[in-house]
């Protein structure tokens, strides 16, 4: 059975051995495995079905309707990109050329990817990048955000959620992280504007060896400021090219070992005021949340590529 339909003006097309008079007003629905193809108008996931594309080129906009899967491999969307309530989209090696949309989503996961607009995520679960490129913003608001070996072109905006964690990228804008419940923590990264992290719970790590070991050390080429954040904060191995502002925060952060350029003007306290236990467990909880989110993204692959196999090939 075709799961791969055409549809303009109305009429249905199957997609095999019919030609396409024009592209405008063309949507594809998909609810299959296709490979090796070109889309030439919009895509649409329709609700709960899963859609597995290979190698496929998709000449307008996708769409993930609510409950649905997309998996993107060597893949590219020359429009927008949007997800829907509980839907999940993950991209390997694929390319989406417009904004990148998460609205009430599961989630998104991106890997070697490419997004040249913005990735803008609200009330959504999560938005994970693992090695891909962003040529604009991510945007997130009440949703998770984690960017690991990344490149963001300008600037990185989150408010709410659970965390947002950045390890081994470079942004090349500003970083904002305020009202996250567990926090957030910053590794081996470059942010080349300003850094502010404001009204966090849990942990606030920036650099520093410990809770979160290994977290190396930060270039920030502006101004790094932490206000009213009710975490455990440790801010240390950093190079500050600006000024490094630390006030209302509760603890007061454990500055050590960093080199500021600009002025510090910074309430901290030392490793020795600190409750290790509480400070390890606002790691583990951290990391433990990590995790979750990675194994519910695994899960939601197989899930999703075993629906996609059972709903057999769009083309015969």
């Amino acid at each position: 059975m075709k799961r791969l339909a055409l549809l303009t003006a109305g009429t249905a097309l199957v997609a095999v051995g019919l030609a396409v008079p024009s592209q405008a007003n063309l949507t594809t629905f998909c609810d299959g495995v296709a490979s090796d193809v070109t889309i030439p108008g919009d895509l649409v996931v329709r609700a709960d079905a899963s859609c597995e594309l290979t190698n496929v080129t998709i000449n307008g906009n996708a769409t993930v309707r609510a409950e649905g899967s997309l998996l993107l491999t060597d893949s590219t969307v020359e429009g927008n990109l949007r997800v829907n309530a509980d839907a999940f989209a993950s991209l390997v090696e694929s390319h989406v050329k417009g904004n990148t949309r998460l609205v009430e989503a599961f989630g998104v996961y991106s890997e070697d990817s490419a997004h040249d607009l913005n990735v803008v995520a609200t009330d959504s679960e999560f938005y994970y990048s693992l090695g891909s490129t962003h040529g604009r913003n991510i945007n997130s608001t009440n949703a998770e955000t984690f960017v690991e070996s990344g490149w963001v072109s300008r600037n990185v905006d989150s408010d709410g959620g659970y965390l947002t964690d950045l390890y081994d990228s470079v942004v090349e804008g500003n970083v904002s992280v305020a009202g996250t419940d567990f926090g957030s923590v910053v590794c081996l990264s470059e942010i080349d504007g300003d850094a502010t992290f404001t009204g966090n719970g849990g942990l606030v790590q920036l650099g520093a060896q410990a809770p979160v070991q290994d977290c190396g050390s930060n270039v920030f080429g502006g101004n790094v400021t932490l206000t009213g954040n009710n975490a455990d904060g440790f801010v240390s191995n950093n190079v500050i090219r600006g000024d490094l502002v630390c006030s209302d925060n509760s603890p007061a952060p454990v500055v050590s070992d960093n080199r500021i350029r600009g002025e510090e003007q910074c309430d901290s306290a030392s490793a020795a005021a600190f409750s290790t236990r509480s400070s390890v467990q606002s790691a583990e909880t951290a990391q433990n949340r990590k995790d979750e989110v990675r194994g519910a993204i695994e899960e939601r692959v197989a899930e999703s590529e075993e629906a996609a196999e059972e709903a057999g090939p769009a083309f015969d």
